[in-house]
């Protein structure tokens, strides 16, 4: 199954901010909780904090190995990365109680620069995670992958627009 999560402005918490390098050029990070577990969400799944947690260090351990994390611009109907719609790269996730947190750095491909241009031009944009697992009827999951979390114009859950600064 293809679990596909959104998470709401006031739940999400990231933040996007540019930090200038020594050469003048401008990286933008947004850095904030990808994932929450525990609570129902808007999808109407639960995800219980041992799932979320033991996917949170796979992704990690990922990173930490020098493999890089890909996410697009928007969710593809599939869990393969789409190279020619990257627009971030999953620089760090860790847990900090019942949520997944994560910093991810804009790149400068095409989606990137959009993402990019939207934020600079005061859009507030979403997070979403993309993987698989298996829900059961009362719509608790298990066996929970991450493949990636994307950047999304117009997530499901109402209010999951994280605050550009």
């Amino acid at each position: 199954t293809i679990l596909i999560e959104t998470l709401s402005h006031n739940q999400a918490g990231v933040q996007s901010r540019i930090v200038e390098n020594d050469n003048g050029e401008k990286s933008m990070f947004m850095e904030g909780i990808f994932v929450q577990g525990g609570v129902k969400n808007a999808n109407q799944r639960v995800y219980p904090v041992s799932e979320i947690s033991r996917a949170v260090e796979s992704v990690q351990k990922k990173i930490s190995e020098g493999f890089p994390v890909l996410g697009e611009c928007d969710h593809p109907p599939e869990l393969t990365v789409n190279v020619d719609r990257v627009s971030h790269m999953i620089e760090n996730m860790w847990m900090d109680g019942p949520n997944g947190y994560g910093k991810l750095k804009i790149v400068p491909t095409p989606m990137g620069n959009i993402i990019r241009t939207l934020i600079e031009s005061g859009a507030t944009l979403g997070v979403s995670s993309r993987g698989s697992g298996e829900v059961d009827n009362s719509g608790n999951v298990k066996n929970v992958e991450i493949v990636t979390v994307d950047i999304v114009a117009q997530p499901s859950a109402p209010d999951a627009y994280p605050k550009a600064i």
